[in-house]
C-alpha cells in the first residue's frame, strides 16, 4: 500500500498525545461544526460536550493526528487514535481481544475515534492525509485498527472512503459487529 499516494502537498500531520485546554477548546468549535449535524441524524451521541472532548484531548492514550497547513501552519483538521482501548468509553476490549489475542498481546489494537475537517478543506485531500498517518502507523506497527460508524455517515460515503483508504487492495476490511437502535411509541396515537 502506497500511503505517500494519498498525501495532499502542503498539508503536515503532527502527532500529539496532548493538546493542552486553551487548544482544545478552541478546536471544539471546528468538532461541533463537523459533528453537530449527527445529534439528530444518529441514534448514539456523536458529540460530546466540550467538558468531555477537552478530557479526551488530554487523555495520552488517545493520539491526536492534526493536519496543519505547511503554509501558515493553520488547523485543518484531526484524526483520534486510541492506542489503548480503554479509552474508548464505547468500545468493548474484551470483544477485540478475543478476536485478535497475538495483536492484543502486543497493544496492537486500536480505534480510530473521529476524523473532522475545517469547513471547505473536506475534499481537498486533508481527510485523505490524516488517514494515511494512521495507515502508515498501522503498518510499521502491524496493528488492527477499528472503528464505528452511524448510518447516516455510511450514507454519506465516509464508511466507504474510509476502508478505502484503510484497506486497500493489502488489507483485509470486514465488519465485525452491527448495532441497531430501535423505538416503541406507546402515544396510543397511531
Amino acid at each position: 500500500m502506497a500511503d505517500d499516494d494519498h498525501r495532499t502537498p502542503g498539508v503536515r500531520i503532527e502527532r500529539r498525545t496532548v493538546i493542552p485546554v486553551t487548544e482544545a477548546e478552541h478546536l471544539y468549535a471546528y468538532y461541533e461544526s463537523s459533528f453537530g449535524p449527527l445529534r439528530e441524524a444518529a441514534a448514539a451521541r456523536h458529540v460530546v460536550p466540550l467538558e468531555e472532548f477537552v478530557e479526551e484531548m488530554a487523555d495520552a492514550r488517545i493520539d491526536k493526528l492534526v493536519a496543519l497547513s505547511e503554509a501558515d501552519g493553520s488547523f485543518l483538521g484531526m484524526s483520534t487514535l486510541a492506542r489503548d482501548l480503554d479509552a474508548v468509553p464505547w468500545a468493548s476490549p474484551e470483544f477485540y481481544l478475543t478476536r485478535y489475542p497475538d495483536h492484543a498481546a502486543r497493544g496492537a489494537v486500536w480505534y480510530l475515534g473521529f476524523t473532522m475537517t475545517v469547513p471547505g478543506v473536506q475534499r481537498n485531500g486533508v481527510f485523505a492525509t490524516m488517514l494515511s498517518a494512521v495507515v502508515e502507523a498501522a503498518l510499521a506497527e502491524r496493528a488492527v485498527v477499528g472503528w464505528d460508524m452511524c448510518a447516516a455517515n455510511v450514507g454519506a460515503g465516509f464508511n466507504e472512503a474510509v476502508k478505502a483508504q484503510l484497506g486497500g487492495d493489502d488489507v483485509p476490511v470486514a465488519q465485525v459487529d452491527v448495532q441497531t437502535y430501535y423505538s416503541a411509541d406507546f402515544a396510543g396515537d397511531h
